[in-house]
């Protein structure tokens, strides 16, 4: 049975235990080593081996182990001894049953069974047996077809039926990684040279927009792959005018991106049309009117031998261009008696005449300037209106921009109007004026007539020079005393009368009120109560506008929320009359401001608008949280702490954890990061920020110089415990090249698709050890330790133990010396192999299984290097189960790993010993019972 099938058949379930027991490597190296040659390999001859035959059938050895038929036993005509219990002598014989070796359950020898040849997966109606020339003395040759669904892919002279696969397709033509035909290699019968829908990869489509794809192979390599083969256009569609496409730019990201119809028989012309889609218009000209001398214009200046050009094609349009060519309207016309515009008038329209341009003294009206004319080919002046001297007219006379001024005296500021002069101590209000020019009239300004036609108190109010109808100076209210003191202003509510020249108060009218007391009523108000509100009236009417109103009650007025409960919403609020509204006060800034409706919740820990909810507008406020919320892993490790959410503005909250770093300490290999410096399991190779702690594996110094030290334990993984082995594959590269960081070179790549974990490897005692591992997680997780897979050589180095007399130890027994080169002793010397070990005593028969690393349940199962190099005893001075618990990985060569050191399943104690090295895997092989460990060049704790 090959590697792959029986790996298949164990994780299937398709064996029982028996077979599973049967079928491991100790099984599988007894198939191996007699396909090579039966008993001249190390591999297959581990005890009992027969050394002469007879031709009764009579084997002899070294004392049976018990015989016995398994089928068949006596049925035929022909019977035959196999070795049994009951030997005698050195050779001793036991008596075994008796079978017809012309039987296909018997073919040639009682234990040659056709239907039970391993791998074969034969239909047992097609099997067939082949006694041989010497029945009953050498097994027969057993055949058959394969079983439906199972297919011989090696082919003659092999006829063994190692494939199980079942047939959907001819060929394998669906890029799937499906073997739809059995062929063995999926994918087989896909052409990634040409297929435009896995060019050069699975799933790799070509696809040209307006356009046939097709995929190009682009190297001599005659294995096509997608550094070597790639898409491009073959062609690009034309499906009738209006819907034909060019590939212009000549990349197939882009397409045929260019639509296009040829026309004028794919000549260019100069039209401003692509005729030849090019994807330029009018390049490569072929227009015979293009190049030809020619002139701006033929008349005018354009005409002038002077001006003179060559036809150019221009914006699809055939244009006459020269660094002299003149076209019409490119020179403005003027006052010169030439055609400057080339219309074929000469001054039409000059630019440097007319309206634009005025000539004159002054614009200011009634003045006017002219305008410029050509006349003749000159510019002459015409309609101008210059200024004269002013009058009293209402007109600009002299243009100045000033109507009437600059006038002669006798219109402008003498004196007109003159009265007569008042008596002796009386006043008049009559004045004399002065001339002015107003509205092109000359009038008298500033004179004052009678105010009145009869005279007031010691004023000649109507200018005639004489008093009459004087006031009483002791009564009357105006004029009380003296002319003129009045003694109220009109404007005041208050009543007064005038006794004996004095002024006398007497109060205020109706709905006034003498506030301030300064007998001017000017305090208007109605009087409603002696209770003063809260409205912004003065409801008494004292002068004072809502004094001693009433306190309300808080909840009332404020907006309070009955559910609010909290000191900022209860304590130290105040209520107080302003502008006729009650206005809250809070004792706590930023609650309830502008008011509780109009407040905004902020992330302060307050219910800033008292509706009974704190810091609602940030809900995780007060929620659990740690100090790597957030961060990517591993976060904090094992400084992480944990924490609530607190605000850390008004609308946002932070965690208020902090990381830990007194909790930091020695990083240990268990996939968390214990020194918090953001690595996990980092080795001695990239210590990280902290470089006091990184994981320093157990590892056992076996040479001096170079150096070289390897796992005192099999290697397991970070998570694993005493019963369980964790998970995580060991792949940390899978894009070639891969850096081998331990030793020069590179190291193989994982198989594609393959998800990265980069479990770490670790040396650890009491571990289920890592098992089911290929040779690249080997490679590739000793490489990111600092370390590198050991080579055989290295591997017997520490399995050999320390220097003692020869021979070397022969299996990893303790102490060193004559102990580990007898086999194992049951009670006192023994390791984890299937002949010596029982993994569970309560059942009946040897039960074989996997222990954790360095188990105590084992009897001196390690290799001894105690009081050598820099191992300290009890420590590190001790390889535990290099023999037996897990075969181990060792590199032989490239792609060539030799498996050392046997197994928990092993059935003989022979194929565990240090220097058996017939097991040689490649890089894909992967069994439940193999482990490994990793060496070192240098000290990996230091």
């Amino acid at each position: 049975m090959s590697r792959v099938a029986l790996l298949a058949a164990l994780r299937r379930g398709a064996l029982g235990h028996a077979s599973r027991v049967a079928l491991s490597l100790g099984f599988l190296t007894a198939m191996v080593a007699a396909g090579a040659g039966g008993c001249t390999t190390e591999a297959f001859c581990f005890h009992d081996c027969g050394t002469t035959s007879s031709s009764s059938g009579m084997a002899t050895g070294t004392g049976g182990h018990g015989g016995g038929c398994l089928v068949n036993c006596s049925t035929g005509t022909t019977s035959f001894v196999t070795v049994g219990s009951g030997g005698s002598g050195t050779g001793g014989t036991g008596t075994g049953g008796t079978c017809d070796p012309t039987q296909k359950a018997s073919c040639g020898t009682c234990n040659t069974n056709c239907y039970a040849v391993p791998n074969s997966n034969w239909d047992p109606a097609t099997v067939t047996c082949d006694p041989g020339p010497h029945p009953g003395m050498v097994p027969g040759t057993c055949s058959g077809k394969c079983a439906p669904d199972y297919w011989n892919l090696s082919g003659p002279p092999s006829d063994l039926c190692n494939y199980y696969c079942v047939k959907t397709a001819a060929a394998n033509t669906t890029c799937d990684g499906i073997d739809h035909a059995c062929t063995g290699v999926p994918n087989d019968a896909v052409d990634f040279c040409k297929s435009p829908t896995d060019c050069g990869a699975c799933g790799n489509t070509c696809s040209v927009t307006h356009g046939t794809p097709q995929c190009a192979h682009t190297d001599a390599n005659p294995t096509c792959t997608a550094a070597n083969t790639q898409c491009q256009i073959a062609k690009c569609d034309c499906n009738g005018p209006g819907d034909c496409w060019w590939d212009v730019d000549k990349s197939y990201a882009t397409g045929c991106e260019y639509k296009c119809d040829k026309t004028n028989n794919g000549v260019e012309l100069c039209d401003g049309i692509d005729n030849d889609c090019s994807g330029v218009a009018d390049d490569n000209l072929q227009d015979p009117a293009v190049g030809v001398p020619c002139f701006g214009a033929a008349k005018g200046v354009c005409a002038d031998p002077a001006h003179a050009g060559v036809t150019q094609c221009v914006g699809g349009q055939v244009k006459c261009l020269g660094p002299n060519v003149i076209v019409p309207g490119q020179i403005p016309e003027t006052c010169n008696n030439l055609d400057d515009d080339c219309n074929g008038v000469v001054d039409d329209n000059p630019i440097d005449v007319g309206p634009a341009f005025v000539c004159g003294v002054s614009s200011v009206l009634p003045c006017q300037k002219g305008i410029l004319q050509c006349q003749a080919g000159m510019k002459v002046c015409v309609n101008n209106i210059d200024p004269k001297p002013e009058t009293c007219n209402g007109i600009d006379d002299d243009c100045d921009g000033i109507i009437d001024d600059n006038l002669p005296p006798a219109q402008n500021g003498a004196a007109c109007n003159v009265p007569t002069p008042p008596p002796a101590g009386a006043t008049s209000p009559c004045m004399a004026g002065a001339t002015q020019c107003i509205n092109g009239a000359v009038n008298c300004v500033g004179s004052v007539g009678p105010v009145s036609a009869t005279d007031s108190c010691g004023v000649d109010a109507n200018c005639n020079g004489q008093l009459t109808g004087q006031p009483d100076l002791t009564s009357d209210v105006n004029n009380c005393g003296a002319c003129g003191h009045a003694c109220k202003s009109p404007m005041d509510h208050s009543i007064w009368s005038c006794q004996n020249s004095a002024c006398v108060f007497g109060g205020c009218f109706p709905g006034y009120y003498d506030i301030p007391a300064n007998h001017l009523c000017s305090y208007p108000c109605i009087f409603t109560s002696a209770v003063e509100l809260c409205n912004g009236v003065d409801d008494n009417c004292n002068g004072q506008i809502d004094e001693n109103v009433p306190a309300p009650s808080v909840g009332s007025v404020c907006g309070i929320n009955p559910g609010a409960t909290t000191p900022e919403c209860t304590n130290g609020v105040t209520v107080a009359c302003v502008a006729g509204k009650y206005q809250c006060t809070f004792a706590t800034p930023g609650v309830c401001n502008p008011s509780c409706a109009q407040a905004a919740e902020v992330c302060d820990g307050l219910d800033n608008n008292c509706n009974g909810l704190v810091d609602e507008n940030v809900p995780n406020v007060g929620q659990p949280c740690a100090s790597d919320t957030g961060k990517p892993p591993p976060g904090d490790g094992v400084c992480r702490t944990s924490g609530t959410y607190v605000c850390s503005g008004p609308n946002a909250v932070a965690c208020n954890a902090v990381k830990d770093l007194t909790k930091a300490g020695p990083e240990i290999c268990d996939g968390i990061d214990n020194d918090c410096d953001g690595l996990v399991d980092e080795p001695f190779t990239n210590k990280g920020s902290n470089a006091m702690y990184f994981v320093k594996p157990v590892v056992t110094q076996v040479q001096a110089n170079p150096g070289l030290w390897i796992y005192t334990y099999e290697s397991s993984r970070p998570g694993a415990t005493g019963i369980t082995a964790g998970n995580g594959n060991g792949y940390t590269c899978n894009q070639s090249p891969c850096n081998n960081h331990a030793m020069t070179g590179t190291l193989p790549v994982a198989p594609a698709g393959v998800t990265l974990d980069k479990t770490a490897s670790c040396s650890v005692q009491g571990k289920i050890p890592w098992f089911d591992v290929s040779p690249i997680e080997v490679e590739q997780t000793c490489d990111a330790m600092g370390g590198h897979v050991c080579s055989p050589a290295e591997w017997q180095t520490a399995c050999f133990a320390k220097l003692q007399p020869t021979p070397s130890c022969t299996w990893g027994y303790a102490s060193a010396g004559a102990a580990c080169t007898s086999s194992f002793t049951a009670g006192s010397k023994f390791c984890n192999l299937g002949m010596s070990y029982d993994f569970d005593p309560s059942t009946p028969g040897m039960q074989n299984g996997l222990l954790p690393t360095g188990s105590p349940k084992l009897m001196s199962c390690f290799a001894d290097w105690t009081g050598t190099f820099t191992n300290v005893a009890g420590t590190n001075d001790q390889i535990f189960d290099i023999t037996g618990n897990l075969r181990e990985i060792t590199k032989a060569a490239t792609n060539q790993y030799t498996l050392m050191g046997g197994a928990f399943d092993n059935a003989s104690e022979a194929g565990a010993a240090c220097n058996f090295t017939f097991y040689n895997v490649d890089q894909t092989f992967k069994l439940l019972d193999t482990g490994f460990r990793c060496c070192f060049s240098q000290d990996p704790t230091l």
